[in-house]
């Protein structure tokens, strides 16, 4: 499922797509290939969220086992459920540690969220 070779061009070109479909035209997303270092955690891609500012990271490793569409559009849902997410994620904080407890099992709910709607997205295309 993942791919190699990745182009700069081309996942800027699927970025500025979803950007469009996702009504985030005001934002500016700058994407970049990276290799994750975390041996523990396999991950095709991340987001940094400047929110105040309408900026963003898109993060994408150079080995993804989504292919890069799925991963600009996973990504990109992370951006548009921030405010909620980090909005639910103090309130869990305030009652367990990171990545603990229900603090786990809330990030794997969002984790499988928005994997189920990019599948979605991804669908009707």
């Amino acid at each position: 499922m993942g791919e190699k070779g990745l182009q700069l061009n081309e996942l800027n070109s699927l970025l500025e797509k979803w950007k469009k479909n996702f009504q985030l035209s005001a934002w500016k997303i700058n994407l970049e290939i990276t290799d994750f270092q975390r041996k523990d955690f396999k991950q095709s891609g991340d987001i940094k969220i400047d929110l105040k500012n309408k900026k963003a990271t898109l993060l994408i490793t150079n080995k993804p086992f989504r292919n890069k569409e799925s991963t600009i559009i996973h990504e990109l849902l992370h951006l548009l459920l921030w405010e909620y997410d980090t909005f639910s994620e103090k309130i869990i904080l305030k009652n367990c540690k990171e990545f603990k407890g229900d603090h786990i099992k809330y990030m794997n709910k969002l984790e499988k969220t928005v994997t189920k709607l990019t599948n979605i997205f991804l669908s009707l295309k």
